[in-house]
């Protein structure tokens, strides 16, 4: 077939070919759905999994999308899915599953996606085009009566719906091809170079969306969901379950560049063990393994700098200090970045053609940035990682990996490999300060980079850190206190109580800021942030069992509130409280002077480990002192809670509490496994299901599993925060049992 060039756009519409065609005999049945011939262009209709369809377009002849990078690889396209069949009707063609129907006119190009009950999710539109450049448009269709806004595309903007974005990576910024459209679909948009990722645009008209692929080829995963929480499960299903961390990454990560040597390290480990400032892992830079930065190394290196190694004026014996270290309840976490610098690893690299010249955009670090992605430089990484993981490295902090779309995919598979190796049935833990579709799998998590310390910067935070949570990766955190500048000490008390509320949570700073430790800004500093720390390891018990849930289903812990209140628009776009898991809410102090508004959704919300409810559904407003978080508990729920510990190795340290919150039936969960290893995915785990009879006033549990390590809590203490006056009752905590508390 051959093209014609009109206007400088297009090449030929879809829709123009498919009138030449008009031939419904050329639809192919294949095992995993409809090929269409066009000529030289192909399209397929596949189903990729009850929930997923595929709409790929080649301009040349079968599809050859990669479907792996991205992508769980239990669930690609491998024709293994056969619960589809074929559909006709009205002069369309389609594929049809339990969960809806992807539909197409052979005759001129439209196309429309359902949902299982008919409901049109993506009203019917023509496909789209090829362009001069070789690049491809696939088009969806809208309501023109509604507007265009989705969620879920990353932190590109300050604003959870999100209208116009550029898929992308930067410092502390990830915007990926996806979206969830209240119009009841998500989509992500997979290209035929993974580093040259899929963006769309909205219509002036407001009736459609267009996707630009570069290249000729691209595929749209549609994936009919009625909600945002339908939508992660369906995003995880496609892409990958997030493992559940290790036990020690919820609690308190001081990061810190410029640790001058090992009396620097030990002395910090004494100040916070002196003043019960809880922590589990110090976060080092460049220094742990250089002592001078490689900014200002020229392109060919240095034949004495070390890429893999310990500084010794830190680290003089690092497997027994790490191991020392440990012991005391703080684990080792060093930063990596994405180059070399020794001049004969680089002339290896070159040789190799393992580097990536001209991609990172600093003179200094052309030709130095390292291709992750050839499997032979990561087959010689890993091997350069066996000493440093053999002296008990405990994560990785991926740093400045933007050279590539899919730099930080590929480095942590990597990691990942490595550990597999060197250290079998650990649990990966990454920090990056990017990521792109999938890496969530893989056990990553990710900060926003190199923020300003300052009161706009931390009302922003919540909001990029929601967006990551909606766009797939649900461990997430910041610099708290922020990288560039020093934070007041109100400030910094105030991140660090919203910090509790994070994912993860971790500070941070420049090497010339003062150092975000407590103690360094005054007492009444220090007392609250030493408060919301004890906070934040009395709620690891819930915060982990969260954590196994997003393991199992996709939803992350941090959520917006639109993903529990769909229906509420005043919910909509709100993104200065949240909530950990269906009913905790937060709504920490983000503006200097202790006051705010709190809205409070649909329900009975009390306040924390406060007898008093209040009825949701409207805005109250709020002061609280330094030491004071606004959080509130939705009645009927049960609340794990542990004591208040120094670092996750002292867990349990007492009984588990049960914080009830009545008003309904309610239920939870509670999961145990060592916290460490990768057994948990063979069933090593405790699993207590706890139920609230209302009514009754009666606690019943019962359990499943066979992990019983010494962390294991042994000792229930319930609380029910009754209007009335609190009632208690404790008891040991045993597989199955029955409490009534009382007053």
């Amino acid at each position: 077939m051959k093209f014609a060039k009109t206007a400088g756009i297009c090449l030929i519409t879809l829709a123009t070919a498919w009138h030449a065609w008009g031939a419904p005999n050329n639809v192919q049945q294949w095992p995993s759905g409809l090929g269409i011939s066009l000529g030289e262009p192909q399209v397929e209709l596949i189903a990729v999994n009850t929930n997923t369809f595929l709409l790929s377009v080649s301009r040349y002849g079968v599809s050859e999308i990669s479907h792996l990078t991205f992508l769980n690889d239990a669930n690609t396209t491998d024709a293994t899915f056969t619960a589809w069949h074929e559909i006709r009707r009205h002069r369309m063609v389609g594929i049809e599953t339990a969960g809806g129907r992807l539909l197409m006119n052979p005759k001129n190009g439209e196309w429309t996606l359902e949902d299982a009950s008919g409901k049109t999710l993506i009203p019917r539109h023509a496909i789209g085009n090829f362009n001069d450049d070789d690049s491809l448009n696939l088009t969806l269709g809208w309501d023109k009566h509604k507007p265009i806004y989705v969620y879920g595309c990353g932190n590109g903007v300050n604003s959870l719906k999100q209208t116009d974005v550029k898929t992308g990576v930067g410092n502390g910024v990830a915007v990926l091809p996806y979206y969830w459209s209240n119009a009841g679909y998500s989509v992500l948009a997979v290209t035929a170079d993974d580093n040259q990722p899929a963006y769309w645009t909205a219509a002036n008209d407001g009736g459609a969306v267009t996707w630009t692929f570069p290249g000729i080829q691209g595929s749209l995963y549609l994936m009919p969901s009625a909600t945002l929480i339908d939508a992660a499960k369906n995003y995880a299903r496609l892409t990958g379950y997030a493992p559940v961390p290790p036990r020690w990454a919820f609690g308190y990560l001081q990061s810190r560049w410029g640790w001058a040597n090992q009396k620097y390290i030990e002395d910090t480990l004494a100040k916070f063990q002196q003043l019960h400032v809880p922590v589990d892992a110090f976060i080092y830079d460049f220094e742990w393994y250089t002592p001078t930065p490689d900014y200002a190394l020229p392109a060919s290196g240095l034949p004495d700098f070390k890429d893999f190694n310990f500084n010794t004026n830190l680290f003089p014996n690092p497997a027994t200090q790490i191991a020392d270290y440990k012991s005391q309840g703080v684990h080792f976490v060093g930063i990596r970045k994405p180059r070399m610098g020794n001049s004969d690893t680089l002339a290896m690299m070159r040789k190799n053609n393992w580097n990536l010249p001209g991609l990172s955009g600093r003179e200094n670090f052309e030709s130095r940035d390292v291709n992750f992605a050839n499997p032979d430089f990561r087959k010689w990484y890993i091997s350069q990682s066996a000493s440093l993981l053999a002296a008990g490295v405990d994560g990785w902090w991926n740093d400045e990996g933007e050279a590539a779309y899919t730099m930080y995919y590929y480095w942590n598979l990597t990691e990942k490999e490595a550990l597999a190796r060197y250290r079998p049935g650990a649990r990966l833990w990454t920090l990056n300060r990017a990521f792109s579709p999938g890496l969530q799998h893989l056990g990553a998590a990710a900060w926003t980079g190199d923020i300003k310390s300052s009161w706009a910067t931390l009302a922003a935070t919540p909001t990029a850190l929601m967006n990551w949570s909606l766009a797939g990766l649900p461990y997430e955190t910041c610099d708290i206190g922020g990288f560039v500048g020093n934070p007041s000490p109100e400030l910094l008390s105030r991140w660090m109580e919203a910090g509790v509320f994070f994912p993860v949570m971790r500070s941070h700073s420049e090497i010339h800021e003062t150092p975000r430790f407590p103690w360094l800004f005054g007492p009444d500093a220090l007392n609250a942030i030493r408060s919301a720390l004890d906070l934040r390891y009395r709620l690891i018990p819930y915060y982990y069992s969260l954590a196994h849930e997003t393991f199992e289903t996709g939803v992350p812990l941090m959520r917006p509130l639109v993903m529990e209140y769909p229906d509420d628009p005043h919910a909509a776009n709100l993104s200065d409280e949240w909530l950990m898991g269906s009913s905790l809410l937060a709504a920490p102090i983000l503006q200097p002077g202790g006051t705010r508004a709190v809205y409070l959704p649909a329900g009975k919300w009390y306040p924390f480990e406060s007898n008093v409810p209040t009825n949701g559904g409207q805005t109250a407003q709020v002061t609280a002192g330094l030491s004071d978080i606004p959080i509130y508990v939705l009645a009927g729920t049960i609340l794990p809670l542990g004591t208040v510990i120094e670092h996750t190795g002292q867990m349990p340290g007492g009984p588990l509490e049960l914080e009830i919150y009545p008003g309904k039936d309610a239920a939870f969960t509670l999961v145990e496994d060592d916290g460490q290893s990768t057994n948990y995915l063979n069933g090593q785990t405790l699993r207590i299901a706890f139920k609230w009879n209302d009514h009754a006033g009666q606690l019943t549990w019962t359990s499943e599993g066979n992990y019983t390590g010494n962390d294991v809590y042994q000792r229930l203490h319930v609380v029910v925060f009754d209007p009335a006056g609190n009632k208690q009752a404790e008891g040991a905590l045993g597989a199955t049992g029955t409490l009534t508390p009382v007053r």
